[in-house]
């Protein structure tokens, strides 16, 4: 089940830092032209999509969290492995936090 969870994350993960490094060039994903009042209006909702990924990213990394406090051994190399992982997803969704801050400073009218 973790590493369903762990697996899914890092598929979506992979999906938003596309998005988000589109969004902080300010050019759309697909490469193509777009008209000045769509580029805006994509680039909003790929944030506000982007945003919804980290929080529900977070909500799964809490779990994670709780569930290692059930791991009884304190020794083990599974249990290291799991702190691991965590300390891993958190890095990447402080990095991908910040790419949305970014993405957000440099939207004209901000």
């Amino acid at each position: 089940m973790l590493r369903l969870t762990s697996s899914l994350i890092l598929v979506v993960c992979l999906a938003t830092t596309g998005v988000v490094r589109s969004a902080v060039a300010g050019s759309p994903q697909t490469g193509q032209s777009a008209s000045a009042e769509a580029a805006p209006a994509a680039s909003d909702a790929e944030l506000q999509a982007t945003k919804a990924d980290i929080a529900r990213m977070r909500v799964v990394l809490n779990q994670m969290r709780t569930n290692l406090a059930f791991v009884t051994t304190t020794t083990s190399p599974l249990k290291h492995q799991f702190e691991l992982d965590i300390d891993m997803w958190q890095a990447l969704l402080d990095q991908m936090q910040r790419r949305v801050d970014a993405a957000e400073r440099a939207k004209p009218g901000k």
